[in-house]
C-alpha cells in the first residue's frame, strides 16, 4: 500500500475495510476488562436480558471495526489523530461468532481553522453483520497537510 496523505483522500470514496469476527470468548475477556456488565460476561444472566444472550459490548463492537479500517485506510497515511465522534449509534447487537463487515465513506475533507498545517478528514464507519447495521458511526480526523 502506497503513502496516502491529506491530498490523496477523495470526498465521496467509498472504501471496502474487509471483516473482523467475534467468538464468544472474545466477548467475554473484552467484557471483563472494559464493560463488566452480565450482558457481556455471563452467558447465564445475558440469557434473561432482552437480549436472550450475549452481546459484545458497544465499546467493543467499535474496537472490532479499528482494525480493518487501519489497514484499509489509516495504517500508512498522514493521519494524527481522532478530533472527535460527532454520531454513534448502535442499532443491533453484536453475538458470538459473528463476522462484521466494515466499510468507511468519505464525507467530507477541509483545513483546519486551528493550523494551517492540518487538515480534517470527515468519515462515515459502517459495520454491518448479515445486512444488519450494528455500528454507524460519523467522525473527524486529523491529518497532516
Amino acid at each position: 500500500m502506497s503513502h496516502r496523505t491529506y491530498d490523496d483522500v477523495t470526498v465521496g470514496e467509498h472504501i471496502d475495510c474487509g471483516t473482523n469476527s467475534v467468538t464468544e470468548a472474545d466477548i467475554v475477556r473484552f467484557g471483563e476488562e472494559f464493560d463488566p456488565l452480565g450482558i457481556h460476561v455471563d452467558p447465564e444472566a445475558a440469557a434473561d436480558s432482552p437480549f436472550g444472550g450475549l452481546i459484545a459490548s458497544g465499546i467493543h463492537t467499535f474496537a472490532l471495526t479499528q482494525p480493518p479500517v487501519v489497514a484499509s485506510f489509516y495504517r500508512n497515511s498522514d493521519l494524527v489523530a481522532a478530533g472527535h465522534i460527532e454520531e454513534l449509534r448502535l442499532p443491533a447487537p453484536v453475538r458470538p461468532d459473528d463476522t462484521l463487515s466494515v466499510t468507511l465513506d468519505i464525507e467530507d475533507k477541509r483545513p483546519s481553522e486551528r493550523n494551517e498545517r492540518r487538515g480534517i478528514v470527515t468519515t462515515r464507519r459502517r459495520a454491518t453483520v448479515d445486512d444488519r447495521t450494528v455500528l454507524d458511526l460519523r467522525n473527524h480526523t486529523i491529518w497532516e497537510r
